[in-house]
């Protein structure tokens, strides 16, 4: 049985989809890893520690957020 191009193109950008999504995971738990283990270290660095975590998830997240729509462009047009 023959995939036709549409039906290629859509499992191909479904697993880059969740390639990019197992990414942001892996990046958001070595940030918040990080994160718990210098608080352990120094914990009167908890003030300064946490935004900068919250801007690396951020910056983490982008790409999955980005994936997906480049995925949901992809599957409707």
């Amino acid at each position: 049985m023959a995939l036709d191009l549409t039906a290629m193109r859509a499992v191909g950008d479904a697993i880059g989809f969740g390639v990019a999504v197992a990414g942001g995971a892996i990046g958001d738990g070595l940030v918040f890893s990080r994160l718990v283990e210098g608080v352990a270290r120094q914990p009167e660095a908890q003030g300064r520690l946490m935004p900068l975590a919250f801007i690396g998830v951020g910056i983490v997240e982008a790409l999955p957020i980005i994936s997906l729509v480049l995925f949901l462009i992809h599957l409707i047009g």
